[in-house]
């Protein structure tokens, strides 16, 4: 990334990407990898053993989370997670009964970061980049509401006045609900997910107002609705202004996105000059052409296809043409589509992540599926022999 420094504001999409598309450039390539791997950090930490009195947690802790998620930790800083609860009301007896024992949380759950760039990836990133990552589906409630697709008003995003209803803009019911939905019996939602991110990078933007500073949104599936939605927030109530009125560049780089709103959110997002989206769809997969009815796409589009890839199983699966790993593959070596498309790895990113959730490479590869897991569950030997679920890190909340 060193040797793209000089470049990051196209790469961000200050021109909208114009001539890095078509063909698809190879420091774009390189770039969009760098923020879908922050994004699938999100998952890689996510506790989802229901045995675990931390399901729902980050297994990982602020200082420990890069490393152990793979990632280079001197590049970019954890500032802050942030917590989303489910936004229908639940009796407290159904809540106990999700869990095997009493639970850390039974209203929040871990839905993703902030980080900042450190001094020395400041340098490798010409500029001090804020990274908002948000993670897609894992818990049930979570589907409930991605099937919430009436279109509603987003006063917490909009306002509420000045505008006649012919005019309002509308978003996805469900994802607005996880954005600005708040629980009185949870410490970690006393504030919505919405607040707690808006808050912290106000902090930051403010913190480094006398430098270079970008603000990246990075998310997959429900993740990049909830980027689309953060990202036009930001953007459109002046959280990347500097209190001195100094404006900071938003770019959101979604994965797998379904569509967040109508045509009035559209011609929002059209008017924020300094708001640039980069969706990533590929083609098979059916999460972004949904809602199919009402709902705009925002921002530019690369597709990609998978299918074309000589190391996966043909022609694939519904999941395996949905998973972030497999749409990183897709964007380090998708030549275009169409039968005549072929493809080739244009960035040397190692082929057994795409088997990390999944069984999607070919048998001759021998890389195993469902790999990405904590060495025996989190069970951990004790000094007298017996074992015992320790499976997170040692850290606040």
């Amino acid at each position: 990334m060193a040797g793209m420094a000089e470049k990051w504001e196209e790469l961000s999409g200050k021109s909208n990407w114009d001539g890095l598309v078509h063909p698809l450039a190879v420091d774009l390539r390189k770039y969009i990898i760098q923020y879908g791997e922050l994004a699938q950090a999100t998952y890689d930490t996510f506790i989802t053993e229901r045995a675990s009195k931390y399901a729902g947690a980050s297994r990982y802790s602020n200082e420990n989370f890069f490393t152990k998620v793979g990632l280079d930790p001197n590049k970019y800083g954890v500032t802050k997670f942030f917590y989303a609860t489910a936004s229908i009301p639940l009796p407290d007896a159904f809540i106990t009964r999700s869990f095997s024992r009493e639970a850390w949380s039974k209203e929040s759950n871990f839905m993703g970061y902030v980080a900042v760039a450190t001094d020395e990836g400041k340098v490798s990133l010409g500029r001090r980049d804020i990274v908002v990552a948000w993670r897609g589906t894992k818990q049930a409630l979570e589907w409930v509401n991605d099937l919430q697709f009436l279109l509603v008003p987003a006063p917490n995003v909009f306002g509420n006045g000045g505008l006649l209803p012919l005019f309002q803009p509308l978003v996805h019911h469900g994802f607005y609900n996880i954005y600005t939905s708040e629980s009185a019996r949870s410490q970690f939602n006393q504030t919505s997910v919405r607040d707690q991110v808006m808050e912290e990078v106000k902090r930051l933007v403010e913190e480094y107002k006398d430098e270079e500073v970008s603000i990246t949104v990075t998310g997959h599936s429900l993740g990049a609705s909830l980027a689309t939605l953060n990202a036009v927030d930001i953007a459109f109530n002046g959280i990347n202004k500097t209190s001195e009125g100094k404006e900071f560049p938003v770019t959101a780089f979604v994965f797998a996105s379904p569509k967040v709103g109508d045509i009035n959110f559209l011609n929002k997002f059209s008017k924020l000059k300094h708001l640039h989206i980069l969706r990533i769809h590929n083609l098979l997969d059916i999460v972004p052409k949904y809602p199919p009815i009402g709902y705009f796409d925002v921002g530019q589009e690369i597709m990609i296809d998978t299918t074309k890839s000589p190391y996966v199983k043909p022609p694939g699966e519904i999941v395996s043409w949905h998973l972030l790993e497999p749409y990183l593959h897709g964007v380090a070596g998708t030549q275009g589509l169409g039968l005549l498309a072929g493809f080739k790895l244009e960035v040397n990113r190692d082929i057994s992540l795409v088997n990390k959730e999944w069984d999607i490479l070919k048998n001759e590869y021998c890389v195993p599926a469902f790999w990405w897991t904590e060495k025996h569950k989190g069970m951990v030997q004790q000094e007298n022999g017996s074992w015992l679920l320790m499976d997170r890190d040692e850290y606040e909340f």
